[in-house]
This record gives structure tokens, sequence and C-alpha cells, in this order.
């Protein structure tokens, strides 16, 4: 079996349409297409002299005091928002496999977010998970996964920089409800073209 390409920057002749969620992680970037990553390492700071920005090219994109206050009614710019980043523009675009989608929707509005919100604890609810940063799928049946990755509930770093919450602490009952109610948000824009009890 061939060996999937991975980019950390994509090259100017792929195109982002053709990109899927395998051939990039959280630190790619295609800041040609305005596609960029804003997870910064220390020395991605001190070379652009601030934090917040594209750690490639430095664009200065994202109202973070807006972002973090992590208001559900102000999703609409948060997902605009982080549409912004490669890896978040290609879960909201990639298509997801058919078997999540019949899985999805086979439950209700309640069971799903009571499904993602069981397995967002599972992923990242604790503080000292071994494996941070490596256990949400990419893909497969299970539509949260899409979902986590799409929304930065992937990860507690990628939960820290795009929502505020730090690592180092177990997920409150506030933050999982938070963080079950937007990957919902992703789940049912992304069915509302599908017959599904989720479907807004």
């Amino acid at each position: 079996m061939k060996k999937m390409t991975k980019f950390k920057r994509v090259p100017a002749e792929v195109s982002v349409n053709s990109l899927t969620p395998l051939n990039i992680t959280c630190g790619s970037s295609k800041c040609s297409d305005n596609l960029h990553c804003f997870h910064m390492s220390k020395a991605d700071v001190k070379k652009h002299g601030t934090s917040g920005v594209c750690k490639e090219c430095g664009s200065d994109l994202i109202d973070w005091k807006r972002i973090h206050k992590n208001n559900l009614k102000d999703v609409k710019f948060t997902f605009k928002a982080m549409k912004h980043e490669l890896i978040r523009h290609v879960f909201w675009h990639t298509p997801i496999e058919k078997k999540a989608i019949e899985n999805a929707s086979k439950l209700n509005p309640v069971q799903m977010k009571e499904r993602a919100k069981k397995l967002i604890n599972q992923k990242i609810g604790k503080s000292n998970n071994f494996r941070e940063g490596y256990q949400t799928a990419k893909v497969g049946n299970e539509i949260v996964n899409y979902a986590q990755h799409a929304t930065a509930t992937c990860c507690r770093k990628c939960l820290e920089y795009w929502h505020n919450i730090p690592m180092g602490t177990n997920l409150n009952e506030d933050q999982l409800e938070y963080c079950a109610d937007l990957a919902m948000l992703y789940i049912q824009d992304r069915l509302k073209d599908h017959s599904s009890k989720l479907a807004k």
C-alpha cells in the first residue's frame, strides 16, 4: 500500500480540496491559501515577537479575546475563525465516512450529545493522559472524531489555545458540556443534507 504523504507546509501545486485528514497534522499550513496554523511553540513566539499569530507567516487573523469567552451564542464567529486554520478547514469540508454517518443517524440529539460527551471525556477529560495529542482518531466510524478535530476539542493542546481551557486539570462538567455542544453543532451542520434525526 502506498504511504500517504503528510505535509507540514502544503506545496503550492497541491490543492486544498485534494487534502484529506491523513495528509495533515495540527501543525500543517498553506498560508498562500490563507489557511494557517496558530499552535505556536516558544520558538515561534520568539520568531514573530508575539503569540496568537500563524506560526509560519505571522498572519494575525484571530480575535482571541472574543473566542476565549467560549460563548455558544457567538459560535458562528468562533467557527469562522477556526476555518482560518488548515486542519479545521479540512475537517469542515472532508467527506465523512458512510459508516460514521449511518451510526450517527441512528441516534437522536440527546443520545448523540451524551455519546459525544462520553467520548470527549474518555479522550481528553483527564489532566494526565499519557497519549496527549494522539488519542482522537482522524477518521473512522465515529463522527465525533471529525467533530473534535473540526472544533479543536481533539486534544488538550488544541483545547488550550483555541478555548483557553488549560492543560493540567481534569475537565469539569461545564467544560465537558461546552465541548459536547461544539461537537453537536458541527455534527448537525455536517448532517443537514442527510436524512437524520440530528439534522437541523
